[in-house]
């Protein structure tokens, strides 16, 4: 009986192993196809930019090297026309309060590439409906669109799309 007990709790060990190693396994750093999967080496700069590659990030640092010269992950989804985040402004609201609410979207930036350099703006569109801001980082859009339901308040509304590494953020009052 002792035998059957242990192979028991044997039997229960390995199935909480299969499913730890499943849950603990490492998972890739990044899904986004615009981050290389091989590591780039130190000095590696941006000849678009300039912003140079060292410690495994990119950093706003423009030093003269004779290392490799790439285009940066940003740089490449600006000249692919491709946006990580679409964040869209409307609402009549909007048209009366346009100059702070642009303040408050290139603040934002500004203050997010000290932290992440590769968060930047593509382009700020205007049309009947609104405003459409395009961005090379989602995490930026999410915090765009938090930023201005902070200081001006309204609907704010996320929406992901993990298989093309894209979210959209609506905004509207």
């Amino acid at each position: 009986m002792a035998r059957t007990v242990n192979h028991e709790k044997n039997k229960f060990k390995s199935v909480l192993r299969e499913g730890v190693e499943e849950k603990g396994r490492r998972a890739a750093r990044s899904t986004d196809v615009y981050v290389p999967k091989e590591g780039l080496s130190d000095g590696t700069s941006c000849r678009e930019c300039g912003m140079t590659y060292k410690s495994k990030r990119w950093t706003l640092e423009k030093v003269e090297t004779s290392g490799v010269k790439i285009l940066c992950p940003a740089c490449k989804r600006m000249h692919d026309h491709t946006p990580a985040g679409v964040v869209h402004l409307s609402g009549s609201y909007l048209q009366d309060h346009k100059e702070e609410i642009m303040n408050t979207l290139r603040h934002t930036e500004a203050t997010s590439r000290t932290k992440n350099p590769l968060g930047r703006i593509m382009d700020i569109t205007e049309d009947a409906e609104g405003i459409t801001v395009t961005t090379t980082e989602e995490k930026l859009a999410q915090k765009l669109g938090r930023e201005v339901y902070k200081s001006q308040s309204g609907e704010l509304h996320y929406k992901w799309n993990r298989d093309n590494n894209l979210v959209r953020v609506e905004w509207m009052r």
